[in-house]
Formats: structure tokens, C-alpha cells, sequence
């Protein structure tokens, strides 16, 4: 039985390491360029299921601090980060968010930029709130942000050109009168942007 397990171990770590080799590298490249789960399948030069390109892309994105549990600065940092608040209507107002969020990055670096993001819960808890909230993105876009294999909790992606491009719009949408909110960390300035649907 022993030896069973040992086996079973040992052809599992194989085949890690042989797809690793044949698809894992091709992987990582596709998702430095922003293209999703569905996008990376049909790049691939030989059929991998999408189950487990999402696993290697979620192994991917949080090895490497993209996507994260909790942000990389201690809890009572976090806790005194300077909080700037806007409604969406002002957030809206010609391109004054995306030049915001473009000097907020500038001067904070891509890597100490971070969107708070809640789908993991709405994903289980909520299907109809997530797909309201992804309705204003493309059928790509969609398909970035479903499959990313979101943990039941709030996390926080890197503000990528991806994301910059998902989170303006998802910004520009915010329904009125709701109480929902997108909450942008910078954690070199130790500031966070904070905008709130119109109440």
C-alpha cells in the first residue's frame, strides 16, 4: 500500500514537471501579456484541459504577487493608509479617474498597485451580483477575471494593464444608489482610493 502511494506520488511530480515543460513556460508568457484562460487554450500547440491551465495560471499569478490574500504591508499599515473617496459620478467625470489611477501608479510602481477584488465571494455566494458587475466587460475580459480560480474571500490583483483596462470600466459602471465600492491600494504613497456608487 505503502509503495502504492510512493508510486502515485512520484507519477503525479512527473507529470507536473513534464507539463511544466511542455506548456508551463508558454503559460507563464500568456499571462504576462494579459491574455485569459480561454485566450491561453487556444494559444497552446497541443490540447491541455482548461481546468488545468486555470490552476497553472493561478499558481502562476500568485507565486509571483499578483494575485494575493492579503497585501504584501503589515495589518497596521494597512490601517493608516491616507483614504481618498469618490463617487463614480466624479470618478467619471471625462478621463479624471484614469489619470488618477495612471499618476497613482507612476508614482507607486505597478508592483505596489493593487485592486481589492471581491469575486471570489460573489462567485460563491452571489452569481447573479458577479454577472451583473461584468456585464459592462467584453466576452475577454469576462473570461480574464472568470477564470482565475478566485478564493471565497476578498483578494487583491496587481494592477496590470489588464486589470487597469477591467477596473476603469468596472469603476465607470458602478450602479446608483447601490452600496457597492471598488478600493484601489497604493502601498508605496501608503494611500487607497476608495469609490462609492452615488447614494
Amino acid at each position: 500500500m505503502l509503495k502504492e502511494g510512493k508510486e502515485g506520488y512520484f507519477e503525479a511530480a512527473l507529470s507536473d514537471f513534464a507539463f511544466d515543460v511542455a506548456a508551463g513556460g508558454a503559460i507563464r508568457h500568456l499571462v504576462d501579456r494579459g491574455y485569459s484562460v480561454g485566450q491561453i487554450v487556444k494559444e497552446l500547440d497541443y490540447p491541455v484541459p482548461r481546468a488545468r491551465v486555470e490552476k497553472a495560471v493561478y499558481k502562476y499569478l500568485t507565486e509571483n504577487g499578483i494575485l494575493v490574500s492579503e497585501l504584501p504591508i503589515e495589518e497596521s499599515v494597512k490601517n493608516m493608509l491616507r483614504v481618498h473617496e469618490m463617487n463614480s459620478m466624479n470618478a467619471n467625470e471625462g478621463n479624471n479617474f484614469a489619470r488618477q489611477l495612471y499618476q497613482y501608479i507612476e508614482k507607486n510602481g505597478v508592483e505596489n498597485s493593487y485592486l481589492e477584488c471581491p469575486f471570489g465571494i460573489w462567485k460563491k455566494d452571489n452569481t447573479k451580483r458577479l454577472e451583473a458587475a461584468l456585464a459592462c466587460l467584453s466576452a475577454r475580459e469576462q473570461d480574464y477575471i472568470q477564470g482565475i480560480l478566485w478564493e471565497p474571500r476578498i483578494m487583491y490583483y496587481r494592477l496590470t494593464d489588464r486589470m487597469q483596462e477591467i477596473s476603469r470600466k468596472l469603476v465607470k459602471t458602478l450602479p446608483n444608489y447601490s452600496e457597492e465600492e471598488w478600493k484601489f491600494y497604493f502601498l508605496k504613497t501608503k494611500e487607497m482610493i476608495c469609490v462609492r456608487a452615488i447614494l
